[in-house]
């Protein structure tokens, strides 16, 4: 009689691969997801060169102020929309209304003397713009939160890479415009938008992953959309007030750094004799900040999402402190890319404690209010900073910088105090989808 061997114990002890994010969203919605960010990282800059070029800087840079309101306005109006009606719904009405918004802004524009106008058109430009960025992180969080430590690092790869992204479409969008505005007319710009508007905004709304991101009603448990069964999670019904106030002034921070640097280095570029190169200093952040939010899902999980908030924080107020010493635009850039290495890590931390955090249904909301954060920030940076440097130079606005800086410390330090309370009942740890509130 013949008889067969047992398998090795440990080969059914060996630990799961962590699946690649291609395998879980389809090799195109990379590109796809990409590409719909820049209708709305072209806006501001798109109106503020469209409208410069008709009626004037101080014209045009109020017009894109009013433009980056409306998008602080109506990203959370689109997130909450996306949460009960779904993302494919609202991305396609977005097309439609942010493209029809466009053209009123390139009509209202044509003319010198638009005003309320225009200042509508913008408004309403900002309002609809397509929520590309928040969404994509939805649909992540939805098919990979809370089903297990392989799914839980898979999640921390995709929030590192969608941080990294929103970083490149910062720097991409405004880099499009100038390059399109240079090589044709200030016009094409916006024209170029809207085209997006109208061809990737719909390809990213009727992706298979939109699925991911159907709309949840009140206690239900989320669903698997490949096995159709539920995860062992428990879905928090709530979020903390304090928590929501914590990770919105922590965005905000970041806004406020993002625009006030911008000012400063074009102030200091003018200020150097170096007129124009404002942009590509600035650009400079970008790339750190890209670099570090991927590397984040490397990091040990042991490294708390507080601990990495603190650290980060900590070390970019340090930073900030040397931006008073560069003399030329070269040293300036080389401490921009110093000064991009814990902003990344800081987005990803931000938006996995939101994803962590907050209820299914609600997900496209507080995805879209921090982003919108962001972008209030930068409007109130750029204002501030901008006041401050047209009256006493770049070493003046660089006092804003350092102050958003503080905040973001003392807003990691509050949210650090918040996990520790919650602890007990439920543990905090660095990977994105295990943390739960009770």
């Amino acid at each position: 009689m013949s008889t067969s061997s047992p398998a090795p114990a440990a080969r059914g002890s060996a630990r799961p691969k962590r699946p690649s994010l291609a395998s879980i969203a389809g090799p195109s919605y990379f590109p796809v997801s990409a590409l719909a960010r820049l209708p709305l990282s072209m806006l501001s800059i798109g109106i503020l060169t469209f409208v410069s070029s008709v009626s004037g800087v101080a014209v045009g840079g109020a017009v894109a102020a009013i433009a980056g309101i409306g998008v602080a306005v109506g990203a959370p109006i689109l997130g909450s929309a996306s949460d009960r009606w779904g993302q494919r719904p609202t991305l396609l009405l977005c097309s439609i209304a942010y493209s029809a918004a466009l053209v009123w802004v390139l009509v209202a524009g044509s003319a010198q003397d638009a005003g309320a106008m225009l200042s509508c058109a913008a408004f309403a430009a900002g309002l609809t713009a397509p929520q590309a960025g928040p969404m994509t992180r939805v649909r992540w969080i939805r098919r990979l939160g809370g089903r297990g430590p392989v799914e839980a690092s898979a999640l921390d790869a995709a929030q590192s890479y969608e941080s990294t992204m929103d970083e490149m479409s910062f720097v991409f969008g405004p880099a499009i415009v100038g390059l399109l505005a240079a090589a044709t007319t200030p016009v094409v710009p916006l024209w170029t938008a809207l085209i997006l508007a109208l061809v990737v905004v719909p390809w990213f709304a009727l992706h298979p992953t939109a699925a991911a991101a159907v709309p949840q009603e009140l206690g239900a448990q989320p669903v698997d959309s490949d096995t159709g069964s539920q995860p062992h999670v428990v879905v928090p019904e709530r979020m903390p007030l304090g928590l929501i106030s914590a990770l919105l002034l922590g965005m905000l921070s970041i806004g406020i750094v993002f625009g006030s640097l911008a000012t400063v280095s074009t102030a200091f570029a003018d200020e150097t004799g170096h007129s124009g190169s404002g942009g590509l200093v600035y650009a400079t952040m970008g790339l750190t900040s890209g670099l570090a939010a991927l590397s984040v899902s490397r990091w040990s999980p042991k490294f708390s999402h507080s601990r990495r908030w603190m650290v980060c924080s900590v070390v970019l107020v340090a930073v900030l402190c040397l931006l008073w010493l560069p003399e030329q635009p070269w040293q300036l850039s080389i401490l921009f890319l110093l000064v991009g290495a814990p902003i990344g890590p800081v987005l990803v931390t931000v938006f996995a404690i939101a994803g962590n955090h907050t209820p299914v249904r609600r997900l496209g909301l507080i995805m879209t209010l921090l982003a919108a954060g962001i972008t209030l920030g930068t409007s109130i940076g750029n204002w501030i900073s901008g006041a401050l440097a047209d009256a006493d130079g770049h070493a003046a606005a660089l006092w804003v910088t350092l102050g958003a800086g503080i905040l973001l410390v003392l807003v990691g330090s509050a949210q650090a105090a918040l996990a520790a309370r919650q602890r007990p009942a439920a543990p905090e740890l660095g990977v994105e989808g295990t943390g739960k509130v009770s």
